[in-house]
């Protein structure tokens, strides 16, 4: 709670009562979030504010429908106390991931909560133009079947697996999906849909849902990693997404891990990507099995190794299959490498491990883990936390949401999406 009561006492002009009115509101809105069942007393308290303060802005807050009185507490000696919480469904957020051979889109409560969600095919390779309206439909439809009032959704948050200028939601590059660089998400979507737009990279997305309602709620500094069919990360510190001078900060997958490596589709040699990701664990039991390498894989896939995928790896791996577990492994010891690095450089609380290989394989997860403390400078590795995403496979499409949703939350001067 430190860190909202910071809020309050940073520099803000006594002259400017509108901002911080709006400042004192946000720091009472997150009380009531991390505490509910909280009276307007507890908050007052937590808060520093005048009782009086406190209990105009908790006015405020029911009248706009964010929070509501849920009862009565324990009397400490006077009369019982009303309390009050979130009112969690009285707004909703809307999540948008795309993926490379998908689409996910949800609709969120004010605690991230996923109310409903849908998920469907997209031709990435007809360019950006062309799902352009595929991906409208989608969003018009699970907002239209929930009868959901316009002006009960905060707004859209659409991720892109790539780097991305969130000022203008403009796709920087991209290396799993080419035709997509350079397009203009935001400006297409807000030409279609009458809603507020977010855009950002899909682990930046990730990240930021995990600090507001996942494995990181209450760090201050933390990485987050999507180990999946490609490897990427997510930076917060101090309570914000570091994105660098363009907004490329956390490529993780393109830390060069051999001199001598394969080429990767950004054109450098020996990324971690090329060596480590999903892609490559999957393009490297196909590679083994033509060589004559025995694997359940095959059998997986129905003896047509070309539709081997990363689930089928993965399963094998469940089941004990030697090889599949060895080249797992090995891609886990890789991207561990890959953390012991960014340990050094960041020296951060906590890694939010994600993306299917880190949540759907131990035998990855340990690897990684026990690799990142070995490795890492014994000052800050031997006691490093490493977890797995709390928002799971859904991290992506709740990140998305969670870009909208933290506008409620965040007060002016600190937003990441200002």
């Amino acid at each position: 709670m430190s860190r909202m009561i910071s809020l309050r006492s940073g520099a803000v002009r006594k002259g400017n009562q509108k901002l911080i009115k709006s400042i004192n509101r946000n720091i009472i809105l997150n009380i009531v979030r991390e505490y509910a069942p909280v009276s307007r007393a507890d908050a007052a308290r937590i808060s520093r504010l005048y009782p009086a303060t406190v209990s105009s802005i908790v006015n405020d807050l029911i009248a706009e429908g964010f929070v509501r009185e849920v009862g009565l507490g324990d009397s400490t000696g006077g009369r019982q106390p009303v309390m009050l919480k979130l009112n969690t469904g009285a707004y909703l957020a809307c999540g948008v991931s795309i993926e490379v051979d998908h689409l996910r889109v949800c609709l969120t409560d004010l605690e991230a909560k996923v109310m409903v969600s849908e998920e469907q095919a997209l031709v990435w390779q007809d360019g950006p133009r062309k799902c352009l309206p595929h991906i409208v439909k989608a969003i018009r439809k699970i907002i239209d079947t929930q009868n959901i009032p316009g002006d009960k959704v905060l707004g859209i948050g659409i991720v892109y697996p790539g780097p991305v200028d969130t000022a203008s939601g403009t796709i920087l590059a991209s290396p799993h999906m080419p035709g997509w660089g350079g397009y203009s998400l935001k400006s297409s979507l807000e030409s279609e849909l009458p809603f507020e737009i977010f855009v950002d990279n899909d682990a930046n997305a990730a990240a930021w849902g995990e600090k507001w309602f996942g494995a990181a709620r209450g760090y201050s500094s933390f990485l987050y990693i999507m180990a999946d069919y490609g490897l990427g990360g997510g930076i917060v510190i101090d309570d914000q997404l570091y994105r660098g001078r363009n907004g490329g900060a956390g490529e993780f997958g393109h830390m060069t891990v051999d001199i001598n490596g394969p080429q990767c589709k950004c054109g450098n040699f020996g990324c971690l990507d090329v060596i480590a990701s999903g892609t490559s664990v999957t393009r490297r039991i196909i590679r083994d099995i033509k060589s004559g390498a025995e694997t359940v894989c095959k059998e997986l896939a129905g003896g047509d190794i070309e539709r081997i995928t990363l689930d089928t790896v993965l399963e094998a791996v469940v089941m004990g299959d030697s090889h599949a577990c060895a080249i797992v492994e090995e891609s886990g010891r890789y991207v561990g490498i890959g953390l012991a690095n960014l340990i050094n450089t960041f020296n951060p609380e906590l890694i939010v491990l994600g993306g299917q290989l880190a949540l759907k394989s131990d035998v990855f997860f340990e690897s990684a883990k026990e690799t990142a403390r070995r490795r890492a400078w014994l000052a800050f590795g031997r006691d490093i936390s490493i977890v797995p995403s709390a928002l799971g496979q859904d991290a992506c499409m709740v990140g998305a949401a969670s870009l909208a949703l933290t506008t409620v939350f965040q007060s002016p001067g600190m937003l990441a999406y200002a």
